[in-house]
């Protein structure tokens, strides 16, 4: 799986899990869930065990929470799933003209912009949690009124 989906991917799961309370849910539940593969769930589970997100079952048993939904936030899920992320979120070209001015420059002119939307991208991640994804997910499918 592409490092782009792990994050999405990784939030589905664990919303789909917060609304199981402590109940255990199969890989083949999650994955009919995401629309993907067990086998990617089973990875993705695998890497929010290791962060102590998730626990697993192994068997029949399934994947459930290990912590509050309030507890987990977007951040811990990133760290989780995307081990080495790269200083910035965005991609630069490679091999710029060297004989270029802008060639030569460019790259170290956009380190400390790329630096600054990655630590706003953190913070912002930081501060949203599974609970609240869960919660939009509730008032959208289930409507009180």
């Amino acid at each position: 799986m592409n490092n782009d989906t792990r994050l999405a991917v990784a939030a589905h799961i664990l919303a789909l899990l917060s609304f199981a309370g402590k109940e255990y849910r199969s890989s083949a539940l999650l994955a009919r869930s995401v629309n993907t593969n067990a086998v990617v769930v089973r990875r993705l589970t695998g890497q929010l065990k290791k962060a102590g997100i998730v626990d697993i079952r192994r068997g029949v048993g399934g994947t459930t929470l290990n912590r509050r939904p309030e507890d987990i936030t977007l951040l811990d899920v990133y760290k989780a799933v995307v081990p080495n992320p790269k200083a910035t979120p965005f991609y630069l070209h490679q091999n710029p003209c060297c004989d270029c001015f802008i060639g030569r420059n460019i790259h170290d002119a956009l380190e400390a912009p790329f630096a600054k939307v990655n630590e706003a991208m953190r913070e912002g991640m930081a501060k949203t949690t599974i609970a609240e994804i869960a919660e939009f997910i509730r008032k959208r499918e289930f409507k009180e009124g």
